[in-house]
């Protein structure tokens, strides 16, 4: 599962409010949407491939003609919170407002409700899978408890979801992002070697491959997307179709999950 996260300048406004009066720290992200996107998208046409681009709300609204472009190449548009805000600090009624909200704007953009989720920025709360079902989300992508995808199902629930999970190491913010002010990441001087970042994705990937399991790789246009960090992304997409695996949609592993617990 390719999955692209299009956070532009609202993870940084998350990270510290404080960063509205810092246009060098917001440029970061706009550069993710205004330069780094159109990369991404050109090497998932060129290598055959098509991901779930988790959105918040908000860049649904301000990059209306960039998510268009993303749907009309084939992706699939998954919710990302509203503003990126960090669920883990939301009431329950925030919570949901925040997902009804994002939801809107993106059906608003594109005319599709989406299905999936994804947490922006921090945690949640031990009642944000229950609302994302009430909501009639059938899949979620933000816990890191396991390699294959599993059924979520609490007592009083109408219907069930899919956890697809993720895992850091198979992320490019944690290797890429840099900022001076605030420090991000915090403790962590420089950018990490291209090619070091290259060998941990593949190990992981062959390994995966190995144990027939599900290998969700998260990236940003804001910290894959420049001239350089591109060519990691052309590079793993190709030994990916090596190993011959199924690239799917997070709908596509949902439906199919669901699938295989029924039969």
């Amino acid at each position: 599962m390719i999955t692209v996260e299009l956070d532009a300048e609202y993870i940084w406004l998350s990270m510290d409010s404080g960063n509205i009066r810092r246009p060098k720290t917001l440029s970061m992200g706009t550069y993710g949407m205004l330069r780094g996107l159109d990369r991404v998208l050109d090497v998932l046409s060129r290598e055959d491939c098509k991901a779930t681009f988790f959105v918040p709300g908000k860049v649904a609204e301000k990059y209306t003609e960039q998510i268009r472009q993303v749907v009309s190449a084939g992706h699939e548009i998954a919710l990302h919170g509203y503003a990126h805000e960090n669920f883990g600090l939301l009431s329950e009624k925030k919570q949901r407002e925040a997902i009804r909200r994002g939801s809107v704007a993106i059906e608003d953009a594109i005319g599709i409700h989406p299905v999936g989720f994804r947490l922006p920025e921090g945690n949640m709360t031990p009642g944000t899978l229950g609302i994302l079902q009430e909501e009639g989300f059938g899949y979620d992508s933000s816990l890191l408890d396991s390699d294959l995808p599993y059924m979520l199902q609490e007592k009083g629930w109408e219907k069930s979801m899919v956890e697809i999970p993720m895992h850091w190491e198979m992320q490019d913010f944690p290797y890429f992002a840099f900022n001076y002010h605030p420090p991000v990441p915090a403790g962590c001087p420089r950018i990490a070697r291209y090619t070091d970042v290259l060998d941990i994705w593949t190990e992981e990937m062959e390994a995966y491959a190995r144990e027939g399991l599900c290998y969700v790789w998260k990236v940003d246009p804001q910290s894959i997307g420049t001239p350089g960090r591109i060519v990691l992304m052309e590079r793993l997409l190709e030994r990916m179709h090596d190993k011959n695996f199924w690239f799917a949609l997070g709908r596509e592993i949902s439906a199919f999950w669901k699938k295989q617990e029924q039969g």
